[in-house]
């Protein structure tokens, strides 16, 4: 499955790549029109050098290196997560935790007791 995607992907990716030669071969036979040959290449030459210097300077620019959160971040973080929700849509939150309280009782009520305790006959 992982192989037949890849391979959709690598066919993507090369008709696309035919699909630009074919705008940039427009380009240059509408810029034929207005220009020189000579000079039609050399104006789309420098705007491809532009752009991908542009896309150079782009990748190359500084990244922030994010700061793992720590355990008062994370709960605050969660927190804010829970109340946006609730204010969101109360009778859906409710639902949800109604929900999660069944569960929590259904699965609660299944646990093995751990290895090494003795159990209660």
């Amino acid at each position: 499955m992982l192989l037949r995607r890849l391979g959709f992907v690598l066919v993507a990716g090369l008709v696309a790549g035919v699909g630009v030669l074919f705008l940039l071969a427009a380009a240059y036979l509408g810029l034929t029109r207005l220009l020189a040959p000579s000079a039609a290449a050399a104006v789309l030459g420098a705007i491809l050098v532009l752009l991908a210097l542009l896309l150079l300077l782009v990748a190359s620019g500084r990244r922030r290196k994010e700061q793992p959160l720590g355990p008062e971040q994370l709960v605050m973080a969660a927190l804010r997560l829970v109340a946006g929700t609730v204010r969101a849509a109360p009778e859906k939150a409710l639902i949800a935790a109604l929900i999660a309280g069944v569960l929590s009782e259904w699965f609660g009520k299944r646990v093995e007791p751990r290895a090494g305790r003795d159990r209660e006959l």
